[in-house]
């Protein structure tokens, strides 16, 4: 009988202390955010933390005018799109479609600027050299002339350079992303749009998540950006040009749900699917996998993605030693406040 009292008392602390840290955490999360509350005139940020015991979220600032920002609010995840973009390539690969050493020939038309013999592998972790088509004003564009022709040939048409040899160093590029989506409508005969819901949104069974970035979403936190309200400026340009690589919407509780499902649970894609976004090229201080970069924020050493876009800024990253998720999403692209919250996070 003493054994089974001791046990039990043993239990109850051990239950008290969770619940202690739980609580230390969910006041971490929502002391974080309004220790900058001042600094957020007219924008939110909503923040979650997540460790597969106890899940804690807070939000600070607005959504829109004086309509204060919710966790139920909706963004733009940016280029967070690309963790999703990679996973349905590699589920296509699964499905016996395509095969990521494949080189480009198989896939795309000839192109002065794009070498034949890169593969999609190189695609997708940004060594393939190819110029980035969104460095020469296409973005702004879109958002002065949403309506023009932003046709895959007038696309195609703005690849205008080679920054390397493929293979030989590591650089940013949302032109891969673009050819990716090409590659996936080629072997499934299917829209980017289509095979994103079919891939991921329907099986995760995610509620918010939308594969495209449009003002008609119900309860879409404004982009605000340097106090002006761009809800009403269509998205069908930026959309169009960004397809693939910085579109997809959704709340901070159905990204957590993506993110956790690839990294923690490990359900999303096959074993040798996850080891292949995982294999980090290292390129001075940068490692990049396919679709996901491993970065240090203190002491740290997170897997994930950060996403820019019209106006919203989100961080989706997931801690391997903690089994941690850590997720911040806001409304407005040039907000500093963002990154101090997500390094506070980190600590």
């Amino acid at each position: 009988m003493k054994k089974v009292i001791l046990f039990s008392l043993i239990g109850l602390m051990v239950s008290s202390c969770n619940r202690h840290q739980s609580e230390q955490r969910k006041l971490k999360v929502q002391a974080t955010l309004n220790a900058y509350k001042d600094s957020v005139p007219d924008f939110g940020i909503v923040a979650l933390i997540d460790n597969g015991a106890f899940l804690d979220t807070a939000s600070i600032g607005y959504s829109f005018g004086n309509n204060p920002v919710s966790v139920k609010n909706r963004f733009c995840m940016g280029s967070c799109t690309k963790m999703y973009t990679a996973v349905a390539m590699l589920k296509l690969q699964e499905k016996g479609l395509l095969n990521i050493n494949d080189s480009l020939f198989k896939y795309l038309p000839k192109h002065p600027f794009i070498d034949s013999t890169i593969t999609i592998k190189q695609l997708l972790n940004h060594t393939s050299g190819i110029a980035d088509f969104l460095s020469g004003g296409l973005m702004n564009a879109s958002i002065l002339n949403p309506y023009g022709d932003f046709s895959d040939k007038v696309l195609y048409d703005n690849i205008v350079g080679v920054n390397f040899e493929k293979g030989t160093r590591w650089e940013y590029c949302n032109t891969n992303y673009f050819l990716l989506t090409k590659i996936m409508e080629k072997v499934t005969d299917k829209s980017w749009e289509m095979n994103i819901q079919e891939l991921i949104i329907n099986p995760l069974q995610l509620k918010n998540t939308y594969p495209y970035f449009s003002n008609t979403i119900d309860n879409l936190a404004h982009p605000i950006l340097d106090g002006q309200d761009y809800h009403s400026t269509p998205k069908i340009g930026i959309h169009t040009i960004s397809i693939g690589s910085g579109v997809i919407v959704s709340d901070i509780f159905d990204l957590n749900t993506f993110i956790r499902a690839l990294l923690i649970d490990k359900t999303l894609v096959s074993k040798n699917s996850l080891d292949a976004m995982t294999s980090f090229y290292s390129y001075k201080t940068t490692k990049w996998g396919l679709g996901l970069e491993e970065a240090t924020y203190g002491n740290r050493i997170l897997v994930g993605h950060t996403g820019r876009q019209l106006s919203y800024i989100t961080y989706a990253f997931i801690d391997p030693k903690t089994k941690e998720s850590i997720i911040v999403m806001n409304n407005n692209m040039n907000d500093e406040v963002i990154d101090k919250v997500f390094e506070k996070l980190c600590e």
